[in-house]
């Protein structure tokens, strides 16, 4: 190839479209579009499919996430560092100077993090063995740093002030004394006085390679995602990393994640407390699976039997609520009556079966509802769900699927 054909060659590779990704952008409201990526800003999202262009505000989005299988990518299993603002990241190597941290990244590259934004970090790979020692560590209240250091199949730790992480030792300070530590010893560190800044991300972003990022700001140039940190560390992310972008953040609060007001709960025979099986159960079934209506099993949810009555205070910030409702799968014969009341107005009230007649006398299968009620203002929402048409319990068990409220 001559001069002036690289030369030709190179201008044309540089104009060549960059193929926009194919999302899905699902609405506070319940609604999906789907298509290519065709613009996103702060204030809106637009997706372009079947050459219409359909326009979304930022503020009812809830989530947007790819539409493709994505490809395999490297990633960096590890360390393991966890932020206050509830990022995770995983990465080959870090350093820290005491002020600043070094993160060196597969996909990402170099990233620097103020060290005061570092909730923990699990210098060691993730092993089964002791997982669930290190968790409990994390989660425990501290006064003072800690370096947990792993002797066998067992975890032990010291308190003190956690210095500078070097690639062979790190310093720690312990009553006063300076003390270097090889850092092939240290399992993990876990640093004190971090409060969460969870609250400030405006969304957060999840990529192929397992990390999840809490957004102070992201951006779309149409070839990649630049995002900045609520830790406010800088950079991009190519398009086949991303996985998806959730919004949900205070947006938006399952029931199965409330503690009811009040709840009651009779049983037929009237022996309250005989048949405790009965008593509503969060994010499963009464089986202890998960919740299925319409043969789709769901993540989140409320699974609760006839004679049942839930209140929740929702203090008059919320403005639908949102649910998938239906007898569970595994009936047949079930049938109850279900009333939703806010501040004791009845916003809803419908008859749910597990079948109903078809042709020729056949029994098919209902189709579970889709509900979506104003709360707008609502400061208690009553859900009672009562016997069906045959006036007995026979199979009623009623289920909410990612029963939820939305701001």
């Amino acid at each position: 190839m001559n001069g002036l054909s690289l030369l030709v060659w190179l201008a044309v590779a540089q104009v060549q479209p960059v193929q926009s990704p194919a999302v899905q952008v699902v609405t506070l409201p319940g609604e999906q579009y789907e298509g290519t990526l065709e613009s996103f800003t702060a204030e809106s999202v637009t997706v372009k499919s079947d050459a219409k262009s359909q326009t979304i505000p930022i503020g009812e989005v809830l989530q947007i996430r790819t539409t493709v299988s994505p490809p395999a990518v490297a990633s960096d299993p590890a360390i393991e560092i966890r932020l206050v603002d509830d990022s995770r990241l995983r990465a080959k190597s870090m350093t820290s100077s005491g002020s600043t941290a070094t993160i060196s990244h597969s996909q990402l590259g170099e990233i620097k993090i103020p060290t005061a934004a570092i909730f923990s970090v699990r210098l060691a790979p993730s092993d089964p063995k002791i997982d669930a020692e290190w968790a409990k560590l994390v989660e425990r209240t501290i006064k003072k740093d800690v370096v947990a250091v792993r002797k066998g199949d067992v975890l032990d730790h010291l308190d003190g002030v956690v210095g500078a992480l070097g690639e062979a030792t790190m310093q720690f300070q312990m009553d006063g004394d300076d003390i270097p530590i090889k850092r092939e010893k240290v399992f993990g560190l876990i640093y004190s006085k971090r409060e969460s800044t969870a609250k400030k991300a405006i969304a957060q972003l999840d990529l192929n390679t397992g990390d999840r990022l809490a957004l102070k700001a992201v951006a779309w140039s149409g070839t990649a995602w630049k995002v900045r940190l609520v830790s406010g560390a800088e950079f991009e992310i190519a398009t086949d990393l991303f996985r998806g972008l959730d919004y949900s953040l205070g947006k938006v609060t399952y029931l199965s994640d409330l503690e009811p007001r009040a709840m009651k709960y009779t049983p037929e025979f009237g022996f309250p407390g005989a048949f405790p099986v009965y008593e509503f159960r969060r994010d499963k079934n009464f089986e202890g699976g998960p919740i299925t209506l319409g043969d789709k099993p769901y993540a989140k949810g409320l699974a609760i039997h006839s004679q049942s009555m839930l209140k929740y205070r929702l203090g008059g910030e919320y403005r639908r609520f949102q649910s998938v409702m239906g007898i569970g799968d595994e009936i047949r014969y079930g049938d109850v009556d279900v009333t939703f009341k806010g501040d004791g107005k009845t916003l809803f009230k419908s008859a749910v079966k597990a079948s109903t007649p078809g042709d020729k006398g056949t029994i098919q299968r209902s189709v579970p509802q889709i509900l979506d009620l104003d709360v707008s203002g609502v400061v208690e929402l009553e859900i009672f769900v009562d016997y069906g048409s045959d006036g007995h319990d026979n199979g009623d068990r009623l289920y909410l699927g990612n029963a939820r409220v939305v701001k």
